[in-house]
């Protein structure tokens, strides 16, 4: 079996309720002493509904 270097993550759906299967990949975290903590996102679509969620990540 392969590894992934993403995160899996289960979310609720706001509209539904159901649960929503992510996938967020590692990011750089939060650095005190970085200047470039950016914030990444990603998006995710409900299987039960079609909702669309962004996830943000540092």
């Amino acid at each position: 079996m392969s590894q992934s270097d993403h995160s899996d993550m289960r979310i609720g759906c706001p509209e539904c309720e159901a649960t929503v299967n992510a996938s967020v990949p590692p990011g750089p975290g939060i650095d005190d002493e970085s200047e470039s903590n950016r914030l990444q996102g990603t998006e995710a679509s409900c299987r039960n509904c079609g909702h669309e969620l962004e996830l943000y990540y540092y």
